[in-house]
């Protein structure tokens, strides 16, 4: 595993691999990897819980349609 590997899995739009690798980079030491995964910032895992909340709300205002 590499940074590299993991930059390749990002161009390819699979973000949960590429953080998987950069935080296993990261805890064994590697400052490239912890910096890369600092850049991306927060995963996409609580925006999609707003989003999911945001579409339950406009099901429930349309009567479950």
């Amino acid at each position: 595993m590499t940074v590299t590997l993991a930059e390749l899995y990002l161009k390819q739009g699979l973000a949960g691999r590429a953080r998987e690798i950069l935080r296993k980079l990261a805890e064994a030491g590697d400052a490239a990897a912890r910096e890369r995964l600092a850049q991306l910032g927060p995963p996409a895992a609580g925006e999609i819980a707003l989003l999911e909340d945001l579409l339950e709300r406009v099901r429930a205002r349309r009567g479950g349609r």
